[in-house]
C-alpha cells in the first residue's frame, strides 16, 4: 500500500495535481511510519520536498528534504544523501544563498563520485555551474559544465550534452564571445534535434537567431 501510495503520488504530480499528490505521498508516509520502514519514510519526504518547492513553499520543502537527509544518514544510504544534497543546493540556489548551495552541491559531488554515480556527478556539475555564471564567476562555470559534458559524453547522455553545450553557449555570448556561442549552441541544437525535445529545439533556434550577425 505504502508503495502503491508513491505512485501514485508520481502520477498526480506528473500530471501537475499537486493536491492529491500530497495526499497520496502523506499517506504512504504514514504506512511507512506505522511499519518502522525509515527507507521508505526517506523517499516520501524527498518527494513531498519537490512538491513543496514546485509549490513555492521553499520554507516545507527544505524542511522535508532536511528530513528526508537524516533518514538516509542514519540508514547510510549514500545514494539518497547524493539526492537530498543535489535538492537542497536546488532550494538555497532558488532562495539566492549561493554559499549554501554550493556547499549543498559540492557535497552530493563528492557522495557520488565515491558510489561512482557519473550520471549524478553530470547532473550537479552542471548545477554548479549555473551558481557560478548566477554569480558571475564565468571560468569556474565554464571548468563547472566542461567537467560535466565530458562525463555527459563518456555515457553518451544526449540530452545532458545538449544542455551543457546550451549553459555553455550562454556563458560565451554574456561574455561576449559571439562565435564560440553559436559553435555551442548549434552542437545543442543537433543533439536536441536527435532525442526530439521541440521545445528545447525552439529556444535554441531563438538564441541563434539573436546572436549578431558579423562575430
Amino acid at each position: 500500500m505504502a508503495n502503491q501510495y508513491g505512485n501514485l503520488g508520481n502520477l498526480y504530480g506528473t500530471r501537475g495535481n499537486l493536491a492529491s499528490a500530497e495526499k497520496a505521498y502523506l499517506k504512504s508516509l504514514a504506512i511507512e511510519k506505522e511499519l518502522g520502514r525509515k527507507e521508505g519514510m526517506a523517499s516520501d519526504y524527498g518527494n513531498l520536498g519537490i512538491l513543496y518547492k514546485t509549490r513555492g513553499d521553499l520554507a516545507a520543502a527544505e524542511e522535508a528534504y532536511l528530513k528526508g537527509l537524516a533518514l538516509n544518514k542514519e540508514l547510510g544510504r549514500k545514494e539518497g544523501m547524493a539526492n537530498q544534497y543535489g535538492n537542497l543546493g536546488n532550494l538555497y540556489k532558488t532562495r539566492g544563498d549561493l554559499d549554501a548551495a554550493e556547499e549543498a552541491y559540492l557535497k552530493s559531488v563528492a557522495l557520488n563520485e565515491e558510489l561512482e554515480r557519473k550520471e549524478g556527478m553530470a547532473n550537479q556539475y552542471g548545477n554548479l555551474g549555473n551558481l557560478y555564471r548566477t554569480r558571475g564567476d564565468f571560468c569556474a562555470a565554464e571548468e563547472a559544465y566542461l567537467e560535466g559534458l565530458g562525463i555527459d559524453e563518456e555515457l553518451g547522455r544526449k540530452e545532458g550534452m545538449a544542455s551543457k553545450y546550451g549553459n555553455l553557449g550562454a556563458l560565451f555570448e554574456e561574455r561576449g564571445q559571439i562565435a564560440e556561442a553559436r559553435v555551442a549552441w548549434n552542437k545543442s541544437l543537433t543533439l536536441y534535434h536527435q532525442i526530439g525535445i521541440a521545445h528545447m529545439v525552439e529556444l535554441i533556434e531563438s538564441w541563434l537567431a539573436d546572436l549578431p550577425k558579423d562575430d
